[in-house]
């Protein structure tokens, strides 16, 4: 069993920042590993068997489930999820799930590794809903969902989808030689209610006190996501813009927190973003 890690970042829309999972690696035959996380917080089933709540990650029987994530608020108005999915032996599955007031709002991806039909490549499934999504591979363009890319340079990739009247999506992977890694992405509609403004407007006292700025740089989905924490399973604030300029108000390993209109203020990937000045 390769014990190379299996990196995950999940980029979403507002701008993703940078954080990792690794894949599961067990010497117990017929056990898998599972890894959940949500907004907001759910109740996790396996066959409707309650197994926990997100942010979950441990250990279960390798085989089929349905798997069910069910808002642990009762108040609140978002849909419950479900979908089936198969684990691996001594590999992980890993799910991200955004639920929204309905199955078209909400968005998130499943990501399952297995061995290859060929062990000197390393593969990439791209699944998308809706199909016929615009892959990009490490910011080219390979084609539209369902999509196997081949032959990927085992290492770090960014795999983003895109489509009209939906919010795009980016994870980051780590191929392995001898696995094929499926990303299976669930798009939400565009709409109004989704994203909070985020126009990098300075004012003229934060011009004039030299503070530093933040340059969002180019991302390969055209936008860095603002989360409330500096952690990528932080809940999603809104979206900025490439070549937009924003105060910085603090920075952390990878991270810097920048201030947004209306008050508002979150934090973005150093990956995306450089320090600027005025």
């Amino acid at each position: 069993m390769n014990k190379k890690a299996l990196g995950v970042i999940i980029l979403l829309l507002t701008g993703l920042a940078l954080g990792g999972y690794t894949y599961f690696s067990s010497r117990v035959v017929g056990v898998s590993g599972l890894k959940v996380a949500s907004t907001p917080t759910a109740n996790i089933f396996l066959n409707d068997k309650l197994i926990g709540k997100t942010p979950y990650e441990d250990k279960q029987p390798a085989g089929s489930y349905i798997v069910k994530l069910i808002p642990d608020d009762s108040s609140t108005q978002v849909t419950s999820w479900q979908d089936k999915i198969t684990l691996q032996p001594q590999l992980l599955t890993v799910i991200q799930r955004e639920l929204g007031m309905s199955e078209l709002s909400s968005s998130g991806e499943i990501l399952t590794l297995e061995k290859s039909t060929s062990s000197s490549e390393a593969q990439v499934a791209v699944l998308s809903k809706p199909d016929a999504a615009s892959v990009l591979f490490d910011g080219q363009e390979k084609g539209t969902t369902p999509l196997l890319i081949r032959n990927a340079v085992s290492g770090e990739h960014d795999v983003a989808i895109t489509t009209t009247g939906f919010k795009s999506r980016t994870v980051r992977v780590q191929t392995t030689l001898g696995y094929k890694l499926s990303v299976n992405f669930q798009l939400a509609l565009v709409n109004e209610e989704s994203t909070l403004s985020a126009t990098p407007s300075p004012s003229a006292s934060d011009e004039g006190q030299n503070k530093t700025f933040i340059m969002i740089k180019d991302t390969p989905t055209g936008f860095l996501r603002v989360r409330k924490e500096p952690s990528t399973s932080a809940e999603e604030i809104t979206q900025v813009k490439p070549n937009s300029k924003y105060p910085m108000l603090e920075e952390k390993s990878g991270w810097y927190k920048i201030s947004l209109e209306d008050n508002k203020e979150g934090w973005v990937s150093a990956r995306y973003a450089e320090k600027s000045g005025q």
